[in-house]
């Protein structure tokens, strides 16, 4: 999956000098993999772009998600198919 991000707003402020608002795009991409009907994993990457001038942010991030869940009606459904 593409994933495109565009963080705006927020501004930073050091020893009283404030500096502008953040307004940068990034792209990146997730994969996901379905372990079992409770379990997911997800391996994402997101990169700023257009982040030339010394004032943009820059920034890569790197991300693993584990979702583990059960819910009763899921697993309710699970009884009904016959799977136990």
């Amino acid at each position: 999956m593409i994933d495109v991000v565009s963080y705006s707003g927020g501004k930073a402020t050091i020893d009283t000098l404030s500096g502008s608002s953040l307004n940068n795009p990034g792209v990146g991409g997730t994969l996901g993999y379905q372990i079992n009907d409770n379990m997911q994993l997800m391996i994402g990457y997101t990169s700023t772009i257009n982040d030339s001038e010394p004032e943009d942010l820059k920034m890569d991030a790197f991300r693993i998600t584990f979702i583990c869940g059960w819910h009763k009606l899921v697993e309710g459904m699970h009884r009904l198919k016959g799977k136990d």
